[in-house]
């Protein structure tokens, strides 16, 4: 009987221990990032949606999702970004959407959307109090078939964040 108490006193504490572990980094990740972003394309019947991710790594942690249109076939996309960061306000915040064609789908390094590729290039830069939000729409149609990266990233936030955030979507157009 006292061996019986013994496994399961101990495999109690493990069981604890464990949970106690896995609670600590999952409110250390929560409470540690700055901003609250999303991302969402769609079409009259299909969508993709994208949370936050940072860089580096180039290319962030989190496979892309995609979405597949057809050439010449309008798209919306939506996109908002809120200050969660631990440390309140954050000051010169730029804020930068675009939509910029790719060599292929999910490729990590992001091409310039400035050059040759942009479809669209758009910025801003802001301070931001804790919880305030920005966010954006835009109807979009693309007819040369190939991939497109839709993102929305921070910019200016890698000294106090020691990493940039985004959010992005990989468009197969075909």
């Amino acid at each position: 009987m006292i061996e019986k108490m013994r496994v399961r006193t101990r495999w109690m504490a493990g069981l604890a221990a464990a949970a106690a572990l896995c609670g600590g980094v999952a409110s250390r990740r929560a409470g540690a990032e700055h901003f609250d972003m999303q991302l969402r394309v769609f079409t009259a019947d299909k969508s993709a949606q994208s949370e936050m991710d940072t860089t580096p790594p180039i290319g962030g942690v989190n496979p892309r999702p995609v979405l597949k249109v057809r050439a010449d076939e309008p798209f919306r996309v939506t996109w908002r970004l809120k200050n969660s960061s631990p440390h309140g306000a954050l000051k010169g915040v730029t804020i930068h959407f675009f939509v910029v064609k790719e060599a292929k789908t999910g490729q990590k390094p992001v091409p310039n959307p400035a050059g040759e590729a942009g479809i669209v290039d758009t910025s801003f830069t802001t301070d931001m109090s804790f919880g305030a939000t920005s966010s954006g729409a835009l109807k979009v149609k693309i007819g040369d078939p190939g991939s497109y990266l839709v993102r929305l990233q921070s910019e200016n936030t890698f000294e106090e964040a020691g990493h940039e955030h985004f959010s992005a979507i990989d468009v197969e157009v075909q």
